[in-house]
């Protein structure tokens, strides 16, 4: 990949001289690393994905939505990418395995994109927000039970990591032990690297195929079996994409949202005096998504032909990453305030164009009921360690606090 500007010559920029992608997700000020990124280069950055794989990141809110919007240009299918068809990129190793094609919701364009979409968009539309909540406030309720037994613990690993997978496992149609067995699993991938994650992530596959199969003989009223009754009669292999996209990827966007939320009310400033001190979720999660993303960094989409961005030559096969965090700093409109209305891009999160987010009305339900449960249990709270040493960890495109070790006294009801 080369670097060009519409008004100069093409120039060669020496691949070890880019910001590696990884520290927009992973710094301990990430907006600090957009900003020096923009400084630098612009509203389009020349970025690495891994050593030696270069690609494209978009910092401005104007090219953030022509990217996102414009899937005839940007697409999302990775066959597109030229380093993964000339052999720069192996499909089965490093930033290759995490974006080689698949047959899923989030990987495909066109047709196929658009069939996937409505079997997920049609069984979305199906749930019951009242019987979601009491699913979220029931798996809440066990998850804080064992937190408030010890008087401490890791708000991450305990309580944000399991909520979420356990309710999108529920409404797709596993039982309580299979639920668990998926949270298991989806720990374990997590925590795991090589031959051991993939293991674990075939283990969560497995379990879904034998759930569609199970609601394929005999139906029952959850999210798979109003995919598999879909009119346009998909296919297991259609249902299996679907799901799978959906309750594992799906998930993962909740876990980070919940902790930057409970990270918010534990360590910024900001929140001081506003509602006598005491903020609703919705407010705080609508915080979250204008300043701390869940994910910082949307997939890839890789260009169809030769164009202009920002300023910046963009070549057919090139990848280029839309920057959430970066264009929504970019066009906020009031310095550090996070509730100005008119600044806060926080809809950016959930994406714009075909590839939007199908999940964002249960995204949102699961999410307020998961940090309003543990707002009200959760009296007296205290983070244990200084928030300046809480430290990030996440992927290319997500970001969420490594813990966030707390105490704690149940709060009981006044007399």
């Amino acid at each position: 990949m080369t670097v060009t500007t519409t008004t100069q010559s093409e120039r060669l920029i020496d691949l070890d001289d880019l910001t590696p992608l990884i520290e927009t997700t992973t710094s301990a000020d990430p907006a600090q690393v957009y900003e020096r990124l923009r400084a630098r280069w612009g509203n389009v950055a020349p970025v690495l994905l891994e050593p030696g794989v270069p690609a494209w990141l978009v910092l401005g809110h104007r090219e953030l939505v022509t990217v996102l919007r414009n899937e005839s240009l940007f697409a999302r299918d990775s066959r597109n990418w030229s380093l993964l068809v000339d052999g720069t990129v192996r499909p089965d190793r490093g930033v290759g395995g995490v974006l080689a094609p698949r047959d899923g919701i989030y990987y495909v364009d066109g047709v196929r994109h658009r069939h996937l979409r409505r079997l997920v968009d049609d069984a979305f539309e199906s749930i019951d927000e009242h019987r979601l909540a009491t699913i979220v406030e029931q798996w809440c309720g066990i998850a804080l039970d064992r937190l408030l037994a010890k008087g401490e613990g890791d708000l991450v690993g305990d309580y944000a990591r399991a909520v979420p997978i356990l309710v999108m496992s529920t409404i797709f149609g596993l039982d309580a032990p299979q639920s668990r067995d998926m949270l298991r699993h989806a720990q374990r991938v997590f925590q795991a690297e090589g031959a051991a994650g993939r293991e674990s992530l075939n283990a969560q596959r497995a379990l879904i195929a034998d759930l569609i199969a199970s609601r394929r003989a005999e139906p029952s009223d959850d999210l798979t079996s109003a995919i598999l009754n879909h009119p346009s009669a998909p296919t297991d292999l259609d249902a299996q994409s679907a799901v799978s996209a959906t309750l594992i990827l799906g998930s993962e966007f909740e876990v980070a949202w919940i902790t930057q939320a409970l990270r918010m009310r534990l360590t910024d400033p900001r929140f001081d005096g506003r509602s006598g001190g005491r903020l609703s979720a919705p407010d705080t999660l609508t915080a979250v998504l204008g300043s701390a993303p869940p994910a910082p960094n949307a997939a890839p989409r890789f260009a169809l032909a030769d164009t202009t961005l920002g300023g910046r030559k963009i070549l057919a096969g090139d990848a280029v990453v839309p920057g959430i965090l970066g264009a929504s700093a970019e066009s906020r409109a009031s310095g550090d305030d996070i509730w100005m209305e008119s600044g806060n891009l926080s809809y950016l999160t959930w994406g714009a164009g075909p590839h939007a987010c199908p999940a964002r009305r249960p995204a949102t339900v699961i999410a307020q009921v998961a940090v309003g449960a543990a707002l009200r249990r959760l009296g007296g709270i205290t983070l244990t360690v200084p928030p300046e040493e809480l430290r990030a960890t996440g992927t290319l495109w997500s970001s969420v606090p490594r813990e966030l070790p707390v105490r704690f006294e149940e709060q009981r009801p006044a007399r």
